[in-house]
């Protein structure tokens, strides 16, 4: 039979966010529950990477300490993915986050990345208990968890890729050192910048300044050589260099910067390297 043409066509996901955002949705009209998130752990802060969020004001790029959450003891200490009445929970009534947040129910599973390890988690409240049902509903959930993961990984491959592409395939170019320009710079670093809301990464851009009648080819060859596959570099004029330093923080950069400081200094390149916030570029 033709297909009713009054039919509404099926939705398609532009980005990946748009893909999580819709199975946090579909997870809270199943199951319930005020807040869906999903979070990285970084350090010891799990980053909010997307929620849905009907009652305790939380959004993207919120963090949350891990040592007082639920799931830090869901996941090291085995504690119960799903606790309907959190406050007579053992496991869950004297955690330090129930100071700052009513919790009467909980759900978390861990999200792990390709390689097995811990990436984050997938976590519902509520401030009310809820029927003792919704335990039924573990299976599903870590069937959740696991896709979810799976999403995660091939997305955070995908920026890698991206990553790559811009330095390598951008058109605007210096003349002399062949490394992306102005333009390229600003480019790489807003992309960047995309990539660490969506996914909470933390990377970290550099200035490095040479004096103008140092060969700029050798400084180039220098930092290729230091950096690796995944950071960018863009001659920004006048041997003034931009470089980006993918997913590293502020404590390695400062050890990046020893590096590049050492390796040039050999070569009679005296250089300013100065660290600059992403978000202020």
């Amino acid at each position: 039979m033709p297909a009713d043409q009054t039919d509404t066509p099926l939705a398609s996901y532009s980005s990946c966010q748009e893909l999580l955002d819709a199975h946090l949705a579909e997870l809270q009209h199943r199951f319930g529950m005020a807040l869906w998130m999903i979070t990285r752990l970084r350090d010891d802060e799990m980053v909010i990477l997307r929620a849905r969020d009907d009652h305790y004001g939380l959004v993207q790029g919120n963090r949350l300490q891990w040592q007082k959450s639920y799931c830090i003891r869901m996941v090291e200490q085995g504690a119960p993915c799903i606790a309907t009445d959190a406050q007579r929970t053992p496991s869950y009534n004297n955690a330090p986050i129930n100071s700052d947040l009513t919790i009467g129910a909980y759900i978390g599973l861990p999200l792990v990345d390709r390689d097995n390890r811990l990436f984050g988690t997938l976590c519902a409240l509520d401030p009310e208990p809820q029927d003792a049902s919704l335990e039924q509903a573990l299976p599903a959930l870590q069937h959740e968890a696991r896709l979810i993961g799976f999403l995660l990984s091939n997305a955070l491959q995908e920026a890698q890729q991206q990553r790559v592409s811009i330095f390598v395939e951008h058109p605007d170019r210096c003349a002399d050192t062949g490394l992306p320009g102005e333009q390229g710079w600003a480019d790489i670093k807003a992309q960047e910048r995309q990539h660490s809301r969506d996914f909470g990464m933390e990377s970290s851009t550099l200035y490095l300044q040479a004096p103008e009648d140092s060969d700029s080819m050798i400084i180039a060859d220098s930092l290729a050589a230091l950096l690796r596959e995944q950071d960018s570099i863009a001659h920004l004029g006048k041997n003034r260099f931009g470089i980006l330093l993918a997913d590293t923080n502020e404590e390695k950069a400062r050890r990046v910067i020893h590096r590049i400081r050492d390796a040039l200094n050999a070569k009679q390149l005296l250089v300013r390297i100065d660290p600059s916030p992403l978000a202020a570029g």
